[in-house]
């Protein structure tokens, strides 16, 4: 009975997967928006949300991992919301707006074990200006 009950469940979540949802608290996008050349930010750029324009991440705490989200190991401040409302998962929301822009993991860097896997969608990439 525990068996048939965890494959109906598991059919239901990839059922769920694949369809696409409607959701007004998630950003409609491509992909990342850059403002500026990525190749001049170096370690100097920061990530808005796309919806209302938080800074959110520093291009540093983003690092190379094997999924297509961006993959950060931190955010700036409490700029990041985590709502742990969600099975199996922790929900990554913008603070101020409360757009969801992703989910948070704990197969990150040695640094904090975190990898907050953020959506492409979801994000502005900005160059911070230097006044030197």
């Amino acid at each position: 009975m525990k068996s048939a009950i965890l494959i109906i469940l598991s059919v239901i979540f990839f059922v769920s997967c694949n369809k696409k949802k409607v959701n007004t608290n998630l950003i409609d996008r491509n992909s990342v928006e850059v403002a500026g050349s990525i190749n001049t930010m170096k370690d100097s750029g920061i990530f808005h949300c796309s919806k209302c324009n938080t800074p959110l991440y520093r291009l540093e705490n983003n690092y190379q991992s094997m999924e297509n989200d961006e993959s950060f190991d931190k955010a700036i401040d409490d700029r990041v919301i985590f709502n742990e409302n969600f099975e199996n998962k922790t929900k990554l929301k913008c603070k101020n707006c409360g757009t969801i822009i992703g989910n948070v993991w704990d197969d990150g860097p040695i640094s904090t074990g975190n990898r907050h896997c953020v959506s492409k969608n979801s994000l502005i990439l900005k160059n911070i200006k230097n006044d030197q």
